[in-house]
């Protein structure tokens, strides 16, 4: 039997507020995390988390129920995520939140029309981090870090499915209902459109790698076959998360191309991470990554890892992803 389509969620019909949870304004939401066995790792656990929270916090200040949405001829609508950004320092990264502790998490949206948001987060662990502000400006955020903190952003687009059944050519969407006029905007200079059209053009996110860095390898690939276990999320699409496992299987493989140990691989501290999501895929595609590494020319030593991700048939490019390691990490314990 096929079940029957869920209901066209109405403007207030938000996901309730938890007791970790609260409406901080128009467009903040402060909520309080335990770190548990599923949300920290060396794995993207704790990226997909954060995933979560961004859906979590738009349900809450856009009055809308993100997890049923449809558009505005019934089917179902995502808010996919397009472009996805963390920042750490070597004192605390995306491996440094582990069992038992205690996150404060600030979350702020940010409009940009009806099609598209923008979320930002600060994480911070209660007994690293120093008395922070309670407001989330954008040239706070920009800033680096505070210790004890991650920076995280993403950019989400509503999409819906143009092919029932396949996940290529998703059509942009809005449902109906979607509260986005009082949201904030962001300063176009921090605008993440400048971030991911130089990604979709240099194929990396740096600014100007021919003059910020040498090339230590390049020509590394791997290549990954879309997992219908392992790789799509509860809709049939590619997980974004499992985007990043992708990026990392293929950048392990660089490593171990290159004479390096895999504790060594474990042991890095990824202190700036971007991707950008330029594709969907369907199950039994097979996926090759290009991985370049660069070795910073100036400032503190470190090498820029970059993955170019592409349908290895069609070549379509799927995703772009640079991800900044320190070479001489020294921990701020």
């Amino acid at each position: 039997m096929t079940p029957a389509p869920a209901p066209v969620p109405a403007a207030g019909d938000a996901l309730p507020p938890g007791p970790d949870r609260e409406r901080v304004d128009a467009a903040t939401v402060r909520r309080r995390r335990v770190v548990t066995p599923g949300m920290c790792g060396p794995s993207a656990l704790l990226l997909g988390r954060i995933g979560d929270w961004t859906w979590e916090t738009v349900a809450d200040v856009c009055e809308l129920d993100v997890l049923r949405a449809r558009n505005e001829s019934g089917d179902p609508a995502y808010l996919s995520f397009f472009y996805y950004r963390v920042r750490g320092s070597l004192g605390y990264h995306l491996r440094s939140p582990g069992f038992g502790d205690r996150l404060d998490i600030l979350s702020r949206v940010f409009g940009f029309g009806s099609e598209s948001v923008h979320t930002v987060h600060r994480i911070s662990d209660a007994s690293r981090a120093p008395a922070l502000p309670p407001a989330l400006e954008p040239d706070d955020f920009y800033a680096p870090p505070p210790p004890g903190c991650l920076h995280a952003e993403t950019f989400n687009r509503w999409v819906s499915r143009g092919r029932a059944g396949s996940n290529r050519g998703l059509d942009r969407a809005s449902p109906p209902g979607f509260r986005h006029g009082h949201l904030p905007r962001l300063p176009e200079r921090y605008s993440p459109r400048l971030a991911y059209g130089r990604a979709r053009s240099l194929l990396t996110f740096l600014d100007d790698p021919e003059r910020s860095c040498r090339v230590v390898a390049e020509d590394l690939t791997a290549t990954h076959t879309i997992d219908p276990v392992s790789d799509l999320n509860g809709v049939g699409l590619v997980y974004f998360a499992a985007y990043f496992t992708i990026v990392d299987r293929a950048l392990l493989a660089g490593w171990r191309a290159l004479g390096r140990a895999e504790p060594d691989f474990l042991a890095r501290a990824v202190t700036d991470q971007q991707i950008c999501y330029l594709g969907n895929a369907d199950p039994g595609t097979r996926l090759e990554t290009a991985v370049r590494v660069r070795a910073a020319v100036s400032g503190p030593p470190a090498e820029v890892w970059d993955a170019v991700v592409r349908d290895a048939g069609s070549r379509e490019l799927i995703a772009v992803c640079t991800q900044l390691v320190p070479t001489n990490p020294q921990e701020e314990r």
